[in-house]
């Protein structure tokens, strides 16, 4: 095996080791429970498992609300900031470990259009690439958090 071969095989080990590793993580999200009750509300660890267990079985929901003798609630997925980029490295690990896969679409949903990940564009949304862009770019300290922040809403007004 020559040395080429020996390192593409190392890295192909690599990236499979890193998607077996995040299948076997727990989910990437934690509940998240919001509103402005007249008095405070205590829900039992049973309650919160069998929401959990709702946005588990259901994951095509986006949000619950909760009505209560003291006011709504919105019971909804907190992601982490990074969970994004997170998906857009399992898209290229995909895309490296297995050459012949030319795509990966993701249909369209109520926010966003169909949107189909390449090797030369490995993220999940059509914005990917400019939105890794502007993080990478805060991240090195060129731009401020509300530079970000305005090219980010600039990005989806459309301006």
């Amino acid at each position: 095996m020559n040395m080429n071969a020996r390192d593409e095989c190392a890295s192909r080990k690599s990236s499979n080791d890193a998607l077996r590793k995040a299948r076997m993580q727990r989910r990437p999200w934690q509940l998240l429970i919001t509103g402005n009750p007249k008095e405070p509300i205590a829900f039992s660890v049973e309650t919160r498992d069998a929401l959990t267990s709702m946005f588990e079985l259901f994951p095509h929901l986006s949000s619950l609300t909760l009505k209560t003798r003291h006011g709504d609630l919105s019971v909804t997925r907190d992601f982490p900031g990074d969970y994004t980029s997170r998906v857009d490295e399992m898209i290229a690990a995909v895309f490296r470990n297995d050459p012949d896969i030319t795509g990966i679409v993701f249909p369209a949903t109520s926010t966003q259009p169909e949107h189909t990940a390449t090797p030369d564009d490995p993220h999940w949304s059509a914005d990917g690439r400019i939105l890794s862009e502007i993080s990478e770019a805060l991240r090195a300290g060129k731009i401020t958090g509300d530079e970000a922040v305005r090219r980010m809403k600039e990005l989806h007004s459309g301006e």
